[in-house]
């Protein structure tokens, strides 16, 4: 009877093979768990919820020093009502910003041309850096947000009659973290004409308002407003 064929290894054989496999096997792993180290992190989803100011009573005594509708003397207002115009206001620092999208032949400047301008609203306020166009009806205001540029309701009641502090209120309506309070910017349009006021939140991008194109453009400290005189054709 044929006996069986065997292959005598040497030991050193079988040894040296047991390690190499060991090797692939510690590399192989080695090499998964750092393609899974590589991989972006997903990021935390955080919900987001709609958020409006809740009613607050005025402090103010005397309706005809509204700083909106009124006639204090700080507030500007009075003036820039003469105008068939838009504005932006800081809330908190009480500073209106003349769009000067049409020429204003009232105040006798010069409306040739384009004029640039820098305006702060004082130490933690807003920043403006606005261009004008008033003989092609073109404004652009960028707005750079300062460390106090959350709504300050306390200021708020107290320059601000009832109404137009409800309306201030109103227009403050914003997104944010669930859970968390309003924290909406002190910063609206303003029509001078009528005094109605628009919401310059973030969730906004454009409005009509009566003759006037706005576009809102958010940037990473603050953001761009447009606006241009658009009359209907007819």
């Amino acid at each position: 009877m044929q006996k069986g064929k065997y292959y005598r290894m040497r030991k050193e054989l079988v040894w040296g093979a047991g390690i190499l496999a060991a090797l692939l096997l510690f590399f192989t792993a080695f090499g998964k768990m750092k393609d899974t180290a590589d991989m972006p992190q997903q990021e935390e989803f955080t919900s987001m919820e709609y958020k409006e100011l809740p009613a607050v009573q005025s402090e103010l005594s005397d309706p005809e020093g509204c700083y909106l509708c009124g006639t204090a003397k700080e507030s500007l207002m009075e003036y820039f009502r003469q105008f068939d115009d838009l504005g932006i206001i800081s809330v908190n620092q009480w500073y209106v910003l003349d769009f000067g999208i049409l020429p204003h032949e009232e105040d006798g400047a010069d409306t040739s041309g384009t004029r640039t301008a820098m305006t702060g609203t004082g130490e933690g306020g807003d920043f403006f850096s606005s261009t004008q166009t008033p003989s092609r009806g073109i404004s652009t205001v960028e707005v750079s947000y300062g460390e106090d540029s959350i709504l300050n309701v306390e200021k708020a009641k107290t320059i601000l009659c009832q109404d137009c502090l409800d309306k201030v209120l109103s227009v403050m309506e914003t997104y944010g973290p669930e859970g968390e309070d309003p924290k909406p910017r002190g910063l609206c349009l303003v029509d001078f004409q009528t005094l109605e006021l628009y919401s310059l939140q973030e969730q906004y991008a454009s409005y009509y308002i009566r003759d006037y194109y706005v576009r809102l453009d958010q940037t990473d400290d603050g953001m761009e407003v447009e606006a241009v005189y658009a009359p209907e054709r007819k």
